[in-house]
């Protein structure tokens, strides 16, 4: 019973963090974005 709780724990784990991986990526590219397109208004001042 120990070995299968831990077997969850690890299970669960893994979803979080790659949840937390995925969701890092996802705010990287948004930025990145983001920088590009206001990059443009502020060189102009």
């Amino acid at each position: 019973m120990v070995e299968g709780s831990n077997g969850w724990i690890v299970a669960v784990n893994l979803v979080i963090w790659t949840g937390i991986f995925a969701y890092v990526l996802f705010l990287d590219r948004k930025v990145r974005a983001l920088e590009d397109g206001s990059s443009d208004g502020e060189s102009a001042d």
